[in-house]
């Protein structure tokens, strides 16, 4: 998933993880809590970009996708099914 993306985007990914992690999202990160699925998030990379994770029971994220911001909902609406 993170190799397919240009190395601007992973270099952006990295440090939006940092900034998660430190519990210190920039401004305009836009962290939201998404309708299709438990704990699932979206958090913005830049303008085009998101990057989809979920907050398992237990604390620990897991990424479910990365990319323009509707392939990345659509790939995070079909882990669902």
């Amino acid at each position: 998933m993170v190799r397919r993306l240009p190395p601007r985007m992973q270099r952006e990914l990295e440090r939006v993880i940092d900034e998660l992690c430190a519990g210190e999202l920039a401004p305009g990160r836009n962290l939201e809590r998404l309708r299709i699925g438990d704990n699932f998030y979206s958090v913005r990379l830049n303008r085009n970009f998101r990057f989809v994770f979920s907050i398992l029971d237990d604390g620990i994220g897991w990424a479910i996708a990365v990319g323009p911001h509707d392939t990345a909902y659509e790939a995070a609406e079909r882990s669902q099914q």
